[in-house]
């Protein structure tokens, strides 16, 4: 009877010599999926604490290797993100005279991650103002090709930021009427009316100066039609920040102009519905007023 001969299984040397660095290699990527998955994006919110009037930046740093951009919700509505620099993205939030101050929903989507903030928001309590008007003039409305061109305008979201420190003011009068003022005219109050800007009490004639670099996006004229505003001029200053100067006696600009900060741009009047001679400067963030103010005293970026 022959010999059976019994072979021992020979153990493969290359997965014994790897299994080690293999076991190592998933925990390893395992990890670092792990930690991905849970390091918040930074966010930097100015204000914290906002009051209507203000305009509040939100900032989020890049990540490194994402190739989107975030996603931001304001109470539910989406916001524009612009990319500030090579490190940052960021959108504005308006937040006019007329909200309603208490506590809004704010979400950040990005990267497959998910932020959510409750932002409070703070009242600010403007005066009445009682203002004289001639009966023809305070029954004047805005006419259609007013409405289209300015609503237009203030649409206008240039993914560009021309601005770069902060705003000085357009005209060296006295301020003679604060932003968000409720008014009486004639001894009526209009409920939904606020003061949209800042009035200057300024000379006829007097020069205003463009706030910030910017490019003109309106020239509108009573010739034109614009019966409210009067001659005015709107500069879009990017990243859906546009500026409104009203009532003016002349306009030294034209459409498409790019105007640097200090320039003059028209002089001072009283056309559209104005008692007087002044200046009314406007600030609009994507679409809605803001306090003027702010943008003067720090720089919003």
């Amino acid at each position: 009877m022959k010999k059976i001969k019994i072979l021992k299984p020979r153990l493969n040397k290359f997965h014994l010599s790897n299994i080690g660095p293999l076991i190592l290699l998933i925990f390893f990527t395992g990890y670092c999926f792990a930690q991905t998955s849970i390091v918040p994006f930074e966010t930097l919110i100015k204000p914290g604490t906002p009051v209507l009037g203000d305009t509040v930046s939100i900032k989020i740093a890049k990540l490194p290797r994402s190739r989107g951009i975030p996603k931001i919700f304001f109470d539910k509505t989406k916001a524009p993100v612009f990319t500030l620099e090579e490190n940052w993205y960021r959108t504005l939030l308006p937040i006019s005279a007329d909200f309603k101050p208490g506590s809004y929903p704010l979400e950040i989507f990005y990267d497959g991650h998910v932020k959510r903030i409750n932002l409070t928001i703070k009242d600010t309590k403007y005066p009445l103002q009682d203002l004289t008007l001639p009966k023809k003039v305070s029954e004047l409305k805005a006419s259609r090709i007013e409405k289209e061109l300015v609503g237009k305008v203030l649409d206008t979201y240039s993914s560009e930021k021309f601005w770069s420190g902060k705003f000085i003011f357009p005209s060296d009068g006295p301020l003679s009427t604060a932003y968000g003022v409720k008014r009486r005219v004639n001894g009526v109050i209009n409920p939904d009316y606020f003061h949209k800007g800042l009035d200057f009490a300024a000379a006829f004639g007097s020069n205003i100066k463009a706030p910030e670099n910017g490019r003109v996006v309106l020239i509108g004229l009573v010739s034109k039609g614009f019966v409210v505003n009067g001659n005015c001029i709107f500069i879009d200053h990017g990243h859906g920040v546009i500026s409104g100067y009203l009532h003016l006696s002349s306009v030294l600009v034209k459409e498409g102009d790019f105007i640097k900060k200090g320039q003059v741009i028209g002089k001072v009047g009283s056309t559209g519905i104005a008692s007087g001679p002044h200046l009314h400067w406007g600030v609009y963030v994507l679409g809605k007023t803001v306090e003027p103010l702010v943008w003067t005293k720090s720089v919003i970026d």
